[in-house]
């Protein structure tokens, strides 16, 4: 591996960007593969699998390919376990800044001493130093890129006083955060524009196209180089807007809220959104051999999976979208934000008229008289309730069996809603609608039509990224 990682940093190979970083022992300072730095001797170079790993090793990064800020570090560097990469999800949404490492611990069924012996086993740097990095990294974006104060900001980005913003920062970086302020606020930017990095190719306008039909009116404003949204989390409400930067193979993300404390978690669910987060070589490399899935790739690529930002209000789509069409489901959607009149204020752009309505909300907002059937009906206010009464979850990180058993016992709840809020609404990857008309018709030969047993059988090759299996067999 250290030749190929060699090779790569000598070549200045964009392609391993974000696969390792290396350091040089004579300076200091840390890199991706391609900085366009002169090129460092072999005996004076020392390698790292992720961000985190150089940062514990006391290297700063480079001023000039800048890999704490110009690339993002999730893809390929959770090796180990499944419960190490979904406890490093929680800590990119910012689960520690509000938890203790405890509370990580109890959501995913370990102890925090196991969790402890885990990360460093896989990453060689124990969860409470990744949340420490992880935030004066994220501190560092919006320091660049946003008009916020620096008090703002590092609350915003969990620390918990800006004494220990300044501390932490300028341990990692070597710089004050108001220098870095000071040298890098463009007059006239935006409230808060981010950079959101993406891995090429990257198709844009394949996934606002398909966002698009999917856009509900008063919530969302979508056109051809933009999308737009209404939002409101635990501790804040307002809207962003994503649009693409090729030249910096990254999304903008601007937004406009009541709380910089919402930044972390909607730059990462806009991450999601685009499906960002997923290494899609070895998925290409898997599925580009198969008959059945190869002419759903464009360009021997695999289609990215749009998943919603908000999972209840997914929930209803998908309930809204049973046996109808999707521009029917749409307008539906539309109607339900419009009756339940959660109104945006003033200086909202024009179409971002509405809040969608959350569980509470939407067990008080009657839903007659605007075209849904009282069975459709009755199934979203048994969503609203079980969401309340905690009767299931729409945890991304839970395993897909116990959502399976607890959403499908819901009435009005079928199969193929249970693995479309899976694969859409919840980004499980390996959710697989067996039952779905398109996959069985892109399965068919000879014009027999195979069942559900079979279907799944063939489908037991494509583990686990079934859901991407799906995607290709629509994509037909």
């Amino acid at each position: 591996m250290k030749e190929i990682y060699k090779t790569a940093r000598i070549n200045k190979d964009k392609n391993f960007d974000g696969k390792f970083f290396f350091g040089v022992k004579t300076t200091g300072i840390f890199c991706r593969p391609s900085c366009p730095a002169p090129v460092a001797k072999e005996e004076n170079v020392v390698y790292f699998k992720d961000i985190f790993e150089a940062l514990d090793q006391f290297y700063r990064p480079c001023l000039r390919c800048r890999p704490d800020i110009n690339l993002d570090y999730y893809n390929g560097n959770a090796s180990g376990t499944l419960t190490v990469q979904t406890a490093l999800k929680m800590i990119y949404d910012g689960y520690l800044n509000f938890h203790s490492v405890a509370d990580l611990a109890g959501e995913l069924k370990v102890s925090d001493r196991h969790l402890r012996k885990l990360f460093v086993e896989n990453l060689g740097v124990p969860p409470v130093k990744i949340a420490k990095y992880h935030r004066a990294v994220f501190a560092k974006k919006l320091l660049m890129f946003s008009r916020q104060s620096v008090t703002d900001i590092a609350f915003a980005s969990g620390f918990g006083s800006i004494r220990q913003f300044n501390q932490v920062f300028k341990e990692i970086f070597g710089i004050a955060p108001s220098t870095v302020k000071k040298e890098n606020i463009e007059e006239g930017s935006a409230d808060t524009t981010l950079l959101v990095s993406y891995n090429r190719p990257f198709n844009f306008s394949q996934v606002i196209e398909f966002m698009k039909i999917r856009a509900i009116k008063g919530v969302e404003v979508i056109d051809d180089t933009s999308y737009a949204r209404t939002f409101r989390t635990r501790r804040s409400k307002g809207y962003f807007i994503v649009r693409d930067n090729p030249g910096k193979s990254a999304l903008e993300l601007s937004i406009l809220c009541d709380n910089i404390q919402c930044y972390m978690e909607i730059y990462n669910r806009v991450r999601r959104m685009f499906d960002l987060n997923t290494d899609f070589t070895r998925i290409n490399d898997k599925f580009k051999s198969d008959p059945h899935l190869s002419k759903g790739m464009k360009a021997g690529h695999v289609p990215r999976l749009p998943i919603a930002f908000d999972s209840f209000e997914f929930c209803v789509r998908a309930v809204l979208g049973q046996q109808i069409s999707v521009q029917a489901a749409s307008t539906l959607a539309s109607r339900i934000a419009k009756k339940a009149a959660l109104k945006t204020e003033k200086g909202f752009p024009q179409g971002l008229d509405y809040f969608f309505p959350g569980p509470g909300e939407m067990t008080k907002t009657g839903l007659e008289g605007i075209g849904i059937t009282g069975a459709r009906q009755a199934t979203i206010a048994n969503i609203a309730q079980g969401i309340m009464d905690k009767t299931f979850s729409l945890n991304p990180n839970q395993p897909f069996e116990d959502f399976q058993k607890e959403f499908s016992a819901l009435r009005g709840i079928g199969e193929w809603t249970v693995n479309y809020v899976a694969m859409r609404g919840l980004g499980m990857v390996d959710s697989f609608p067996a039952t779905d008309l398109g996959i069985i018709k892109a399965l068919e030969k000879n014009g027999k039509r195979p069942g559900k047993k079979e279907i799944l059988k063939r489908a037991e090759k494509w583990r686990p990224y079934r859901t991407y299996a799906a995607l290709c067999l629509w994509n037909q």
